[in-house]
């Protein structure tokens, strides 16, 4: 089923008009294989409800910030629709200012620790490439969602 497709069935199932729903495009979860794998049926589990990101890659990139209301179409590695979110809540916080309540949403770590480590060294990464230095008040853009279709 193409994406355009998927969209249409997700209004005409839920009874919404093409005005009501703000599509901001598709999404496939970062990460290689598996993992990229896991984040997807973490989200259609409804375990995973946000995401986090470097700020500066969306400054660098003259990207706009995603908005509250947009809905995403859920991709899985070979294309395929799987799932809409809809965006509840985006703001932007130091990364040493992201709570254990906001960041075990993402599903992933047993701890507040274990998500600080891991998400620096993505961030360290990126930052590697986009040219920005990661550090405890480094911005990081906080998406909190939830799965609207599946």
């Amino acid at each position: 089923m193409s994406i355009n497709e998927y969209w249409n069935k997700f209004l005409s199932d839920t009874n919404r008009k093409p005005d009501d729903a703000v599509f901001s495009g598709e999404l496939t979860f970062s990460g290689e294989g598996i993992f990229s794998s896991q984040r997807l049926l973490l989200t259609l589990l409804g375990k995973r409800t946000a995401s986090f990101s470097a700020f500066d890659s969306y400054a660098i990139n003259r990207e706009p910030l995603p908005v509250s209301g947009e809905f995403y179409i859920l991709e899985d590695s070979e294309e395929n629709p799987r799932g809409i979110i809809e965006l509840e809540s985006v703001s932007v916080l130091p990364f040493d200012d992201v709570s254990w309540e906001m960041a075990k949403r993402e599903g992933e770590d047993a701890s507040l620790e274990e998500w600080r480590e891991k998400t620096r060294s993505v961030l360290e990464d990126e930052g590697a490439v986009c040219g920005f230095v990661v550090n405890g008040g480094t911005k990081v853009v906080c998406e909190f969602f939830r799965l609207v279709y599946r």
